[in-house]
């Protein structure tokens, strides 16, 4: 039996395809909302080019290109701008009176299905956002987290011995190793009431090396959603088939293994009332106000354990190799901490009273934050139905938009040698006089600026301080041993960035202060 092919219908179907392809592309480029932006042609038309530059694991440089090249507001994506000007915080994050709220946008907002509907304070929308806020209020607030101050400190303690023990036997430690078990033993026992337990090992577990894989989930889920739309058919495909298995299992084991570990503090809520965790805190409020379900605690913690820990020793990683590569912001940083603290004399005498204040310090860490935000990705908002403005230019309704950290913290529009590490812009602002300090924000601002800023920044005083004050740091091997972290121009070229910086290896040498 003859088939008829009707090549005429044929062509006539591809022939309009192809129209409605070319005038869809048109339309993009030149008809749409955000057409007036300066952007590539190619990021007007297609998410593409961000999508592979996230999966590498460079978006953050590439943004940082087209800002260099086409200005401080960018069309990055068809439907989404990019900017750099420290206005553009406010304008985006900031406390919004009057006008509707910047919503977290739903590329970024990615869906937790084996938790149901509950999600995280990290991604809750606005409502449910402040009602979890104000459940950990108290948890979070600076009476709170200083009565922690001994439970702190005695992971420092933990640590410095495991330093000397290393420094008795002259022999490097890998301080990107231990940074995270100090930090990750420190956040699980608030979290939880007990450490995980990895300064005394001096090891990682599956679950601590799954929270990084499951970081590299949510961006591998954001990527899905750029290419499919959050929430279609499509979406649901391509996340159950393109994001690697390791990584939704890392996604899952951390949800169980937290868990795992809530469920009997949350059935034994009178447990060591002396030792006052978040869930101390949590459940001495909310048995009259109902803040929290069950699975909002969990899934809460879930988030504060991996938040609280990788970001904190990553900023603290970094902050080492900085100042062991620039000799002088060493010794003067070491000459502080040593001799700047009145009624020190032991290490005992090392406290956030007398810690809390010193200059130098701070501005290490403040310029460390600028250069080596822990956090590199986008956080992207959705624009309000009215509209809003943002840096002086009105953008419609529905419009995703961010300020990236790297772009905003190493633009030669906000910073004077913005690649050079000058702790003194912090302290000396007459001496660069260009300088636009609110343009680093490596802890957000506004009513979603980060939950556990004091937090973090009592964890990294405290062990820096007695760090430098214990010991005298050389990177092992010298400079050339720590060759990821080495720059090429502009970037780090050996390294790479899946929301947060990928940890590396950073040997360094220990040996204890004579005095």
């Amino acid at each position: 039996m003859a088939v008829f092919v009707d090549y005429r219908a044929i062509a006539l179907v591809a022939g309009a395809s192809t129209v409605v392809f070319l005038v869809g592309l048109l339309r993009r480029r030149f008809f749409h909302p955000l057409s007036k932006f300066p952007g590539p042609f190619i990021n007007s038309v297609s998410w593409l080019p961000n999508v592979v530059r996230l999966l590498g694991g460079k978006h953050h440089v590439y943004i940082k290109k087209l800002h260099d090249k086409y200005g401080p507001v960018v069309r990055v994506s068809p439907n989404e701008l990019s900017f750099s000007n420290p206005d553009a915080w406010e304008d985006i994050y900031g406390f919004r009176s009057s006008d509707e709220p910047m919503e977290k946008d739903p590329l970024w907002c990615g869906s937790l299905q084996h938790v149901e509907a509950d999600v995280p304070i990290t991604m809750a929308p606005r409502r449910v956002h402040t009602r979890q806020r104000r459940a950990f209020a108290h948890s979070f607030s600076n009476t709170s987290l200083l009565s922690q101050e001994p439970l702190i400190q005695s992971h420092v303690d933990k640590f410095m011995d495991q330093l000397a023990g290393f420094a008795a036997e002259d022999k490097p430690v890998n301080m990107s190793d231990w940074l995270s078990f100090y930090t990750l033993d420190v956040i699980s026992e608030l979290c939880l009431g007990s450490s995980t337990g990895l300064l005394a090992t001096g090891s990682g577990t599956e679950w601590s090396r799954g929270i990084v894989l499951a970081a590299r989930g949510a961006l591998f889920d954001q990527a899905t959603r750029r290419v499919a739309g959050p929430g279609t058919w499509f979406h649901s495909l391509l996340s159950a088939y393109a994001i690697p298995p390791r990584y939704k299992a890392a996604k899952l084991n951390h949800f169980l293994n937290t868990k795992k570990r809530v469920l009997p503090r949350l059935a034994d809520a009178d447990a060591d009332a002396d030792h006052k965790d978040f869930i101390y805190y949590i459940l001495r409020n909310n048995e009259s106000k109902k803040l929290l379900s069950e699975t909002e605690i969990i899934v809460n913690m879930g988030a504060f354990l991996a938040a609280g820990s990788d970001t904190t020793a990553l900023a603290l990683s970094a902050l080492v190799y900085l100042i062991l590569t620039h000799r002088k912001v060493y010794d003067k940083l070491a000459a502080e901490i040593r001799g700047g603290m009145d009624g020190v004399s032991s290490a005992a005498d090392i406290t956030w009273a007398r810690v809390k204040d010193l200059p130098y310090v701070g501005a290490v860490m403040n310029e460390t934050m600028r250069l080596h935000s822990p956090v590199l990705a986008s956080l992207l908002r959705a624009v309000p139905p009215r509209g809003a403005t943002i840096d002086g230019h009105f953008v419609p309704a529905g419009t995703t938009v961010s300020v990236p950290h790297w772009t905003a913290s190493h633009s030669a529009r906000n910073w004077t040698r913005p690649y050079e590490f000058l702790p003194e812009r912090w302290l000396e602002p007459e001496a660069f006089p260009d300088d636009k300090l609110q343009a680093s924000q490596p802890f957000m601002l506004g009513p979603r600026g980060c939950i556990g800023k004091n937090l973090s920044l009592i964890e990294q005083r405290l062990v820096l301080c007695h760090l430098l004050w214990h010991f005298d740091l050389e990177l092992d091997g010298g400079r050339e041993a720590a060759w990821r972290w080495e720059r090429d121009g502009d970037e780090f070229r050996h390294l790479q960035a899946y929301i947060i910086w990928e940890k590396v290896e950073l040997m360094v040498k220990p040996t204890p202060v004579q005095r």
